[in-house]
Parts: structure tokens; C-alpha cells; sequence
């Protein structure tokens, strides 16, 4: 097998006809028809620039997702995170009878189905892409990256890569406290591909690996293109999730408040009112731009979510709401709590409510996340996306701080967050009281960002739907009310077709 062949097709093609190229042929290992790669290699390595097509397709890989919009709910790591985030108990889908209602049923995990096999093509494929950027721009053995666009480029694929193994190890398998020797997922590097389901302690020491030298090839550079390209305190948030599962709080700690602290400022009341839609946002620390020609339209994130836009979470009916158990945990005084409640201002589409307004849900409607159209600042659909906040970072930092038993820095985190949440906030308690506050601010803070799911499985939670009253009706019968995070429903099958062009998984080594 000659795995270096497999990367380096058509150096000279379009990045989005990179893209396609590469979520077709994920799972070919012997193919010999393209260019020779040390050829490639000294190329590349003398001009990066050459390379910058890779670049920019891993992060089209990465927000539209390799299979290229196949279906309305298939839009990316966006998609990802919103499918998983229904997955728990946080989002109240009132109406579950649309895109999505299976994920929040727990019952769209089969290899078969379309939401297992795209993520795992997509999160490949943005793999593919990373390799064929390290290979084609890391030193020789004992060699320096003396260019700073060959630096910043493969500090870029190595987090990216790092980023897909960390998301697909998470959503094929139960967490690293688990155990290393779970079955995890096959691996794919520059170097190597093991067909088979590579342990979790495997997979976690090549993603430390990737993000630490990613981490390290980025550090001193800052924003280099902006919050567009993953910069230095993106792969350091990346870093601090990583280590959180781990169990390594002091480094998780010193990763997540570098990125906290230095990768932007909080936001003002009016900043977080702002409908979370443009990356011009105080606290993005990493996003990505949408525009006309980039927009899925339907198959967007905005269309799912936005209350108040012509998509499926608006005009067609089928929004998601906050749960309202986590709704009643927000103080009356909390700037958050502006994000849910029907407000009319917003309806300039006049979108019809009247559902929600006789099953007596209209204060849950979240305003959130507004499309940039229905904020008066863009296009339709073409709202940025927002993968990681300092916001985040803070509440991240306050719970390493806290497992690795300082708890006077984690309230400090803690504190400085939400006195720009709740004027004049100031949590004094200690212990367990303080570790609730922690994780319960975060849940309210990072609503519907994706977060969920990872923290629940991490701290191996219940996830308990009966203390709100706004969930499905049908939940039960689905038996999808109280479970555990651990549950064998929130890890996914291997998809049907890696299982029948991969000779190295069987039927015995799929999930339950």
C-alpha cells in the first residue's frame, strides 16, 4: 500500500472541486494515477502558496461537509453539533416531525442512515485534506519550517486534523475515562492508514500529537487571516477540550484562559443581542465567513434555528425551542434571558405563531441566533458561523480550574464571564456549589453551540428531559426521556458503506 499516491491528486484543480474529489475516494488506499508526490513535495515546499487551494478546501470540508449538502440536514460540523445538541435535553423540539426529530428521538445511528454516514465522510474528508497539506509542507527529519506561510499552514492542518479525529472518536465512542482499549476509529495520517478500529488511547495520543504541534506552529502569529483561518488561540480552545477529556486540568486550564483571555474580548449586552451571526462579534475566536456562493440556503444552520427567517425553523414551522427547565434556571436579570421570548420587532418576515401561542410556548422561542438578513446586515443565509467564543473559553477554563483544585481561579473565570452577563454578579460558594454554577452558566451560555453533548458524555451525566414541560409529547415511546449520557444510543454505528469496502472492521466490531 502506497498511502502518500492517495493525497496528492490533481495539485493544480479548484479547492472546491478538491473538496468533492476528496469525500468520493476516502476509502481508497492503493490508488496510483496521480502525479508524483516528491515532485509535489519540493514544489510545495519552495512556493506554499501552491497549497493554499487544501487550505481553503479543509475548511469548506469542514463547514459544508464532504457530501455537499445531499439532504437539508446535512450542512457540515454545524449540522454535527446541532444533531448531537438535540440529542440531550437542552433544546425542546415541540415539534418533532421534521429534519432533526430523529436525532432528537435517539434514533439516527444506524450505519445505513443518512446522518451516520455524513459525518463520517465529512469529518474524512477534511481529514484527507490535512494530510495532503502536512505531507506536502513538513520538514525533513530534524529540518525547521523556516516560512511563515508553511508554519501557519501546517499549524492549520494539524489542528483541523486534530479537531475531526477529537469529534469522530467522541461520536463513535464512549469517552477516554472509559477506558484506552474501547474500539475506536480507523486512522489516517500522512504516514499510515490503519484500517481498523484504532483504540481510543491510540486515537487521543495522535490527536495530542497534531494539537500540540499545531498549536506550537501557529503560537506567535495571532490572527493571521483574520478569525477565519484557525489561529493560535483557536487551536489553544481546541487544545483545552481535548485535555478536559483527558483528565489533564492543569494544562486544560492554561490553554482554555489563554484563549479566553487573548483571543478577544467579552461581549456587550448589545453584542450579545446581536443575533450571533458575524464573526465581527467581540468574542468569535474562530469562524467561518458564509457568503452567496457559499450558502446552503435551506441546508443551513440559520434555516434550521432562526425563529424569524423564511427556513425550517421559521416560516415552515418546526423550531427549536430552549428547554424550559434550563429557561427557568436563567435569573430575571440576566442579559441571556432576551434570547427567548416571541418579540415582534424581529418578526419583519410575519411568521405565523399561532401554534405556540395555543400550546403556550411563545416564551421559549429563541432570538438567539437571527439571521444577518433579518438583522439588516446580509444576504439571506449567509449568516457566519461561529465555532468557538472567548465566552466559551472562560467557562471551560473556570472547570479545569476547579478539577484541578484551585478554586479561587476558577471563580475568578467564573466571575469574569458573568458580570457581563448579570450586572454586579459575584458567586462567593465553594465545592459542589460552585462546580453546579460552573456547568449550569455554561449550558445557558452555550445553548445550541454544540457543546452538550461533549460535556455530558465527558462528566458522564443523566440526561433528564422529564423536568421540562416543553419536550415532545412521543419522547416515551421512545424511551428518550431519562438516560444516561453513556447510553449505547449516543455513539453511532459504523456506516454501512465503510463496512463494506473496509476488510479490517466486521459486524463484531461495530457498536451495540
Amino acid at each position: 500500500m502506497n498511502i502518500k499516491n492517495t493525497i496528492f491528486k490533481g495539485l493544480a484543480i479548484s479547492s472546491l472541486t478538491l473538496i468533492a474529489a476528496c469525500s468520493d475516494d476516502y476509502l481508497d488506499t492503493k490508488s496510483t494515477q496521480y502525479i508524483d508526490e516528491d515532485a509535489v513535495i519540493g514544489t510545495t515546499q519552495n512556493d506554499p502558496s501552491k497549497v493554499q487551494a487544501y487550505v481553503t478546501g479543509a475548511y469548506m470540508n469542514f463547514y459544508c461537509g464532504g457530501d455537499y449538502w445531499t439532504s437539508h440536514d446535512d450542512f457540515g460540523i454545524p449540522a454535527i453539533k446541532l444533531a448531537t445538541d438535540l440529542a440531550c435535553e437542552d433544546i425542546a423540539y415541540n415539534r418533532d416531525a421534521n429534519f432533526f426529530c430523529y436525532d432528537y428521538q435517539l434514533d439516527n445511528r444506524l450505519g445505513n442512515y443518512r446522518r451516520t454516514s455524513s459525518m463520517w465522510n465529512q469529518l474524512y474528508s477534511v481529514i484527507d485534506n490535512t494530510n495532503t497539506i502536512i505531507q506536502m509542507l513538513k520538514p525533513a527529519e530534524g529540518e525547521e519550517v523556516d516560512n511563515t506561510s508553511a508554519k501557519i499552514m501546517l499549524g492549520e492542518a494539524y489542528s483541523l486534523r486534530a479537531y475531526s479525529y477529537f469529534w469522530l472518536i467522541n461520536l463513535w465512542q464512549h469517552p477516554y475515562s472509559e477506558g484506552r482499549d474501547q474500539l475506536g476509529v480507523p486512522l489516517k495520517t500522512e504516514e499510515v492508514y490503519r484500517q481498523e478500529r484504532v483504540s481510543v488511547g491510540d486515537i487521543y495520543d495522535q490527536i495530542l500529537s497534531d494539537i500540540d504541534h499545531g498549536y506550537n506552529y501557529l503560537k506567535g502569529e495571532g490572527f493571521h487571516n483574520g478569525k477565519i483561518g484557525l489561529s493560535e488561540y483557536a487551536a489553544a480552545a481546541i487544545y483545552a477540550n481535548v485535555l478536559m477529556f483527558t483528565g489533564d486540568y492543569n494544562n486544560a486550564a492554561k490553554y482554555a484562559e489563554e484563549a479566553a483571555v487573548n483571543g478577544g474580548a467579552l461581549n456587550s449586552e448589545s453584542d450579545m443581542l446581536s443575533g450571533f451571526n458575524s464573526l465581527s462579534m467581540p468574542e468569535v475566536i474562530w469562524g467561518y465567513n458564509v457568503t452567496t456562493e457559499t450558502t446552503g440556503y435551506y441546508a443551513s444552520f440559520f434555516s434550521h434555528v432562526d425563529s424569524y427567517m423564511i427556513g425550517y425553523g421559521g416560516q415552515v414551522g418546526y423550531r427549536k425551542l430552549i428547554a424550559s427547565d434550563l429557561y427557568n434556571k436563567i435569573a430575571d436579570n440576566d442579559i441571556r434571558k432576551k434570547w427567548f421570548g416571541y418579540n415582534p420587532e424581529y418578526n419583519i418576515m410575519k411568521v405565523d405563531y399561532s401554534y405556540e401561542e395555543e400550546a403556550g410556548l411563545t416564551q421559549y422561542i429563541q432570538n438567539k441566533y437571527r439571521d444577518s438578513y433579518i438583522t439588516g446586515t446580509g444576504d439571506p443565509f449567509t449568516s457566519a458561523i461561529i465555532y468557538f467564543r472567548t465566552g466559551e473559553m472562560y467557562f471551560v477554563a473556570a472547570e479545569a480550574y476547579y478539577l484541578a483544585g484551585d478554586e479561587t481561579k476558577a471563580k475568578n473565570m467564573l466571575n469574569t464571564v458573568m458580570s457581563t452577563r448579570i450586572p454586579g454578579y459575584s458567586f462567593t460558594g465553594s465545592g459542589s456549589a460552585l462546580y453546579d454554577e460552573i456547568c449550569i452558566q455554561k449550558r445557558i451560555d452555550t445553548w445550541m453551540e454544540g457543546n452538550r453533548y461533549l460535556d455530558a458524555k465527558r462528566r458522564g451525566e443523566t440526561i433528564d428531559r422529564s423536568k421540562s414541560t416543553n419536550h415532545a409529547a412521543d419522547l416515551s415511546y421512545f424511551n428518550a426521556i431519562t438516560y444516561s449520557s453513556r447510553d449505547y444510543r449516543m455513539i453511532y454505528h459504523i456506516p454501512t458503506t465503510e463496512m463494506e469496502n473496509n476488510p479490517s472492521i466486521t459486524t463484531e466490531d461495530d457498536n451495540q
